[in-house]
């Protein structure tokens, strides 16, 4: 019966044909009358009621949360579908790892361009990016590649190594980017790690004049 409604509301969902009104029906509607289900699942695994089973409203819950832009929730919900071996919901074709990575790496960048903070969700992704996950070269690039980006940026989200006085976060800066180009050499970082090395040659410059 539950599968039944979904499918209902997935047909009702792909219907709308603009993204926004979609967003705020997954907001007001789908998540409010299908979260209390997923915690009662999760619930029930947590405690060795019921083992864990491909759960589609979970997962198809999961992916909503990080539509709404509801990132805390959504990556914590997230990692335990990973723990859990959830299967992706319905059709879509990433796994999880791949998803969120790329969900929160475009989030980061538009917030970051606007001078925004990128934390703590970028952060997050970042370790399990480095550490746990194996992805796609480009997007593990892409994450060393930001992670190095941020560090320049000044409050309007521009970034200037020009204006950064620190050796030792320019040269953090570069050894992020250095990173992401072994990685995958079209992440594009070369001009830039060209202006970290102008600025760290000004810098010690500057200091054996005084």
């Amino acid at each position: 019966m539950q599968l039944l409604e979904l499918e209902a509301d997935l047909a009702k969902l792909k219907a709308m044909p603009r993204r926004q009104d979609k967003v705020s029906y997954k907001r007001d509607e789908l998540l409010p009358k299908w979260m209390p289900i997923v915690r009662e699942y999760l619930q029930a695994v947590n405690t060795k009621e019921v083992t864990a089973y491909d759960h589609q409203i979970f997962a198809y819950s999961v992916v909503w949360l990080f539509d709404v832009s509801n990132y805390q929730e959504g990556i914590a919900m997230g990692l335990t579908a990973i723990k859990l071996g959830q299967p992706m919901a319905g059709k879509i074709k990433r796994n999880w790892p791949s998803f969120m990575a790329d969900t929160i790496y475009d989030w980061a960048e538009k917030q970051a361009e606007a001078g925004n903070s990128i934390e703590p969700y970028f952060s997050q992704l970042f370790k399990k990016v480095r550490r746990d996950w194996r992805l796609p070269e480009q997007i593990t690039a892409k994450y060393y590649k930001q992670a190095g980006l941020s560090l320049l940026r000044n409050l309007h989200g521009e970034v200037k190594p020009s204006e950064c006085g620190d050796a030792t976060v320019l040269e953090q800066a570069d050894e992020l980017l250095a990173k992401a180009a072994l990685i995958h050499d079209k992440v594009q970082v070369k001009t830039m790690r060209n202006k970290i090395a102008m600025r760290l040659r000004a810098l010690a410059d500057y200091q054996a004049q005084h």
